[in-house]
């Protein structure tokens, strides 16, 4: 029988396995001619669902809501990566001359793909895309040095380590201050009418300040009554915008630690 390989990435598989050791992709089969051809149904290859829904649906996926609450955590998440990186790599890489520091080094960059498990979990509950990172192997021959070397040779620890060192936290103040941005500003414009009321509390009336008589009272009622319909619709297309930037972000994730 001949070799079967994934589609997705290229991993070598059994014939009884039902998902790719490396991937994660689910497989369906279909015996042509006594051989066993491969198709993974890989999620990540496919349109995300959000990716497809309409201009007002997007109200009423649940995962909207998810994505903004994963493209605020990025923050915080990507400072604590870059600290953890930066702290631990300097300091031990400076304590290797007292030969420590090297066991500390090779701890610290074995952490890095486990590490990552918290980013692929937060992307596969919030947004619904799914990474499986490459474990670390640890061969059962060979010298204690031989095992030590052969698990470093692992690339997610140097990919987990660049994005840990050089994009996670730029990336997470740009989402994160597009995403304030954007949600803040068409809350304000949707919001606007507010100001009229506050004034009426207070001053008995509306339109009653100097800036007001500038232009006409109808222009003033028009744009009040125009500005929340525009803010409602820029909201819903920042919203179409906050879940692509979580769905590629994730799928940035995904083939970092895959």
């Amino acid at each position: 029988m001949s070799s079967i390989f994934c589609v997705n990435c290229g991993n070598k598989q059994s014939v009884d396995d039902r998902f790719c050791a490396k991937c994660g992709a689910a497989f369906t089969r279909k015996n042509i001619n006594e051989s066993v051809q491969v198709q993974p149904r890989v999620f990540s290859q496919e349109k995300h669902p959000l990716l497809k829904v309409s201009f007002l649906g997007v109200y009423l996926e649940g995962r909207t809501y998810l994505n903004l609450l994963y493209l605020i955590l990025l923050l915080p998440l990507g400072i604590f990566f870059f600290t953890y990186a930066v702290t631990c790599f300097s300091t031990f890489a400076g304590l290797i001359p007292i030969f420590v520091g090297l066991i500390l080094l090779y701890f610290f960059l074995l952490s890095l793909p486990y590490l990552m498990y918290a980013q692929t979990w937060l992307s596969d509950i919030f947004v619904g895309v799914k990474s499986t990172p490459r474990k670390i192997s640890f061969p059962k021959d060979g010298t204690t040095l031989e095992k030590a070397s052969s698990s470093l040779k692992n690339k997610s620890i140097y990919s987990s380590f660049f994005y840990m060192l050089i994009i996670a936290m730029p990336l997470g103040i740009i989402t994160f201050t597009i995403t304030v941005t954007l949600i803040s500003t068409t809350l304000g414009l949707m919001f606007s009418w507010v100001n009229l009321i506050v004034e009426y509390a207070i001053q008995g009336q509306v339109f009653s300040e100097a800036w007001y008589h500038v232009l006409p009272g109808g222009f003033w009622i028009f744009l009040y009554v125009v500005t929340p319909i525009f803010g409602f619709l820029l909201l819903t297309l920042s919203l179409h915008i906050t879940n692509r930037m979580a769905v590629y972000h994730s799928k940035i994730i995904q083939k970092i630690v895959s």
